[in-house]
């Protein structure tokens, strides 16, 4: 999906949504303070998106103004979202009230923190949490939103791929979980997908993760069913479950393993972000943020912590086939662990 807001004059919103769908013109949901007050068929032509090959018709522009919302130029808590996928398009904010600031928190968790990112939502006019749900295209287009000065993302996405967008234009904050810890988290997490709903990993991680999901079906945290798992584990999971953290910082998609020089490239990867923070010392990474946003102190809860974590991540420990699965994303997180140290 690609979006813009091409102008806000106050009594008039004027944009267009490009959806999926290569032929149909998509509906807006407008809102005011999260009630719904109308919807807005995109009928307005935009011949450039014809002419780029993006749209069958180029139906895709929109207006908003006082006949759709009476008062519009005086309305801040007007939002314009999707109304097939939900996905915001634009809202307005009491500017004295946003920071103007692009923050990107890149998500290395699978177990996604986005309780932490909605306790910062207030202090933006755009919010995309789990923007990787949404695929490619739509991550590009919200990195791409050159004319937003107030916008938080966060995504477990690959950074290689989005870095030129990325670079310069963002602070990007990272919070690292110990590998065993987050493994451990990992196979939790799919072992008991179910109970989460379709919005935790979303269709596309659903099929990419479906051979890991059959195989935390068998994961218990004891010694001898563990290290059965982890001696037949298929290769085809292996290439899923395999330094995640390193893929993500090197490598140009979740679904290829790391380049041969993927330590080098993740480690100066997080050389330039702004936040580098590590799970088991949490407090030390929410004052940072706190400081970086410039919000009250002990705003940003406390993470969650899941004793059955801890107690599986113990037992992995002990398997010499799970430290060969997770190398490198152990050579990253304690040489990023010595240098925070160190800096303090």
């Amino acid at each position: 999906m690609l979006f813009n807001i091409e102008a806000d004059r106050g009594d008039q919103i004027v944009g267009y949504v490009v959806p999926d769908d290569y032929s149909a013109s998509p509906t807006l949901r407008i809102t005011e303070s999260g009630i719904q007050i109308a919807e807005l068929p995109c009928r307005e032509a935009r011949p450039s998106l014809v002419a780029a090959g993006r749209h069958a018709t180029g139906l895709c522009g929109f207006t908003v103004d006082d006949s759709i919302v009476p008062g519009l130029a005086l309305n801040r808590s007007l939002e314009i979202s999707e109304a097939e996928s939900g996905i915001l398009i634009y809202r307005r904010r009491n500017g004295s009230e946003v920071t103007h600031q692009r923050v990107f928190r890149l998500e290395t968790h699978l177990f996604p923190l986005w309780r932490l990112d909605e306790k910062v939502e207030h202090k933006f006019q755009f919010f995309h949490k789990g923007v990787e749900r949404h695929g490619r295209e739509t991550a590009l287009q919200v990195f791409m939103l050159d004319n937003v000065s107030s916008l938080y993302v966060s995504g477990r996405l690959t950074f290689n791929t989005y870095s030129n967008y990325i670079h310069d234009k963002f602070k990007t904050i990272i919070l690292m979980h110990d590998p065993y810890l987050e493994l451990a988290e990992r196979l939790l997490t799919l072992k008991h997908v179910s109970r989460f709903g379709d919005e935790l990993l979303g269709a596309r991680d659903m099929l990419s993760y479906q051979r890991a999901i059959e195989f935390a079906q068998q994961i218990e945290p004891d010694g001898a069913g563990l290290r059965r798992a982890f001696d037949a584990m298929p290769r085809d999971v292996i290439g899923v479950l395999a330094n995640p953290l390193t893929r993500q910082l090197s490598a140009d998609s979740l679904d290829e393993p790391p380049p041969k020089n993927g330590i080098a490239k993740a480690l100066a990867a997080l050389a330039s972000f702004s936040v580098v923070g590590l799970r088991e010392t949490q407090d030390r990474f929410l004052e940072e943020v706190e400081a970086l946003l410039d919000i009250e102190a002990a705003t940003l809860p406390p993470l969650p912590y899941f004793a059955a974590v801890g107690e599986l991540a113990r037992e992995l420990r002990r398997l010499p086939e799970v430290e060969l699965l997770i190398e490198q994303d152990l050579e990253i997180y304690h040489t990023a662990k010595a240098a925070i140290e160190e800096a303090y």
